[in-house]
């Protein structure tokens, strides 16, 4: 019996310290891939710095979730707190912005690297966006007036460091060199609603736009259901059919989509519907 319980000890001590071995690695892996640099050269970039422009940026602030995520003096949120997730704070922009040079903050918005070649996590990023929009949304973060805020904090806990050693939580950096960028053609309804869906739909509704479980947002198949009436109802106040808040949606309608002009509101409701015409199997 002593010798039972002997070798029952030495293998509840041997699974103990298997389990520490993969914590620790886990850890230090996720670690590194929160650190990790990129080299990403820096390209010529110059944004205005007149009254339209500025007028036009802040809306692109809105249209592209900037005063969502970091609030609307852009001086940081806490945009979720689950305690097995992590704890995610936003930066305070607001004295970061004059840090950084306009190529600077190009490179950041568009490839997720911060000044320092650090990969950013969590902001979604905008390879997509065309240079005008860029240049205006630059200009008005210019002119936003520095305000007190706590830096920005990423305390990644268990799952999220299992995500990022599995592969499936990936940084901004990592995702903008997979994320394809198609040209954008202002003429074509179709190409333009592709590209705001790409500014605006996908962070929550997926690349594919397959929705997602863990937010508990849909695919965007949904959208069939709605007359032209009904979807510029949903974009402009975040009220579903039958006069339903939509949780989530209704917030962004409210705050974030509202800004949508008519005309980008009509391309948007081409582009998915000719996503579900194709059955949501291949994004037009």
């Amino acid at each position: 019996m002593k010798t039972i319980i002997k070798w029952l000890g030495r293998l509840v001590a041997a699974v103990v310290v298997v389990l520490v071995c993969i914590a620790a690695y886990i850890f230090i892996a996720s670690e590194r891939a929160l650190e990790r640099r990129y080299d990403v050269p820096l390209k010529a970039f110059t944004a205005p710095s007149d009254a339209a422009s500025i007028q036009e940026g802040r809306r692109q602030a809105i249209l592209h979730g900037c005063t969502s995520c970091h609030g609307s003096q852009l001086d940081g949120l806490v945009i979720l707190d689950e305690p097995r997730i992590a704890r995610i704070r936003t930066p305070n922009l607001t004295p970061i912005v004059p840090l950084y040079t306009d190529a600077e903050l190009e490179r950041l918005v568009r490839r997720g690297v911060k000044r320092d070649g650090v990969g950013l996590w969590v902001m979604p990023v905008s390879g997509h966006m065309t240079d005008g929009d860029l240049e205006a949304l630059i200009a008005y973060l210019r002119t936003v007036p520095q305000r007190p805020g706590e830096p920005g904090k990423i305390e990644a806990r268990s799952l999220a460091r299992l995500g990022i050693v599995m592969g499936q939580m990936k940084s901004s950096a990592r995702l903008d060199a997979e994320i394809e960028s198609p040209q954008l053609d202002r003429n074509d309804p179709i190409s333009f609603g592709r590209y705001l869906v790409k500014s605006a739909c996908t962070e929550c509704h997926g690349s594919n736009l397959e929705g997602s479980e863990f937010i508990h947002a849909p695919s965007l198949m949904v959208t069939a259901a709605y007359q032209q009436e009904d979807f510029v109802r949903l974009m402009r106040t975040g009220i579903g059919l039958g006069n339903r808040e939509l949780g989530k949606m209704t917030e962004m309608g409210r705050f974030r989509f509202s800004a949508f002009t008519d005309a980008e509101i009509e391309s948007l409701r081409l582009y998915l519907q000719e996503f579900v015409r194709r059955g949501g199997a291949a994004l037009p």
